[in-house]
């Protein structure tokens, strides 16, 4: 029977420990665990530059956005404003006070022995600021508004004046229904300064006439707001 007798036996089993040895296989382990970070951490890299530019371009695509919106806002409260620039001036154009039947209605209350030689009007706009009354309890805001103030004058010549026609024709006025209405009283017109010493008519020398001027003050009406 032969006898086998492995001289390397002592290397071989030196190797094999080598081989076997805790130390190398952990480094390879933490070398693999290393490795597998690395490629972790670039992958989050990755990850945040493609977040970082998605999140550039929301961020373009709302400024846009809110570029635009205070476009349209800005251009809605720019129509509001004409709207409402527009609406008064529609109020004030269908609303306005108009002057012929001023005129009509005076031709239709003449008396004998007056004659009537100027009519002016003055038709204002007064603007009156914002107000509050009140304590601090109760506050009551009066808004802004415009108002018109219309004032008629007559000047008139009086062929008669023992008889008082000029009398006569202020009560003519002040009973016609249209000035009733628009003055809001039945004394809408008033005698404004004295009759005028008697005069000659340069037409006609044997008359004499005495002048005098009739004032009414309309009813204010607000125009605005």
């Amino acid at each position: 029977m032969a006898i086998r007798i492995n001289l390397l036996a002592e290397a071989q089993a030196t190797e094999e420990l080598r081989r076997k040895d805790p130390v190398k296989r952990g480094i390879w382990i933490g070398g693999f665990c290393v490795a597998v970070i690395l490629l972790w951490v670039l992958k989050l890299q990755l990850d945040i530059g493609i977040s970082q530019s998605k999140c550039a371009n929301f961020e373009k695509l709302w400024n846009d956005a809110k570029a635009k919106y205070a476009a349209v806002t800005n251009n809605e409260i720019k129509i509001a404003e004409l709207d409402r620039k527009s609406a008064a001036l529609d109020r004030l154009s269908t609303n306005r006070f108009l002057w012929a039947p001023v005129l009509n209605a005076l031709q239709q209350t003449m008396v004998e022995n007056v004659q009537v030689i100027r009519v002016a009007g003055d038709q204002r706009y007064v603007y009156e600021e914002a107000r509050v009354l009140g304590g601090s309890t109760k506050k009551t805001t009066i808004p802004a508004m415009t108002t018109e103030k219309v004032t008629l004058y007559i000047d008139s010549k009086d062929y008669n004046p023992d008889a008082q026609s000029y009398n006569k024709f202020k009560e003519s006025l002040c009973n016609f229904g249209f000035f009733v209405t628009n003055t809001g009283r039945k004394d809408g017109f008033i005698l404004d300064g004295t009759l005028s010493a008697p005069t000659a008519d340069a037409a006609d020398p044997g008359k004499q006439f005495v002048t005098f001027r009739l004032t009414s003050h309309f009813k204010e009406v607000p125009r605005s707001e």
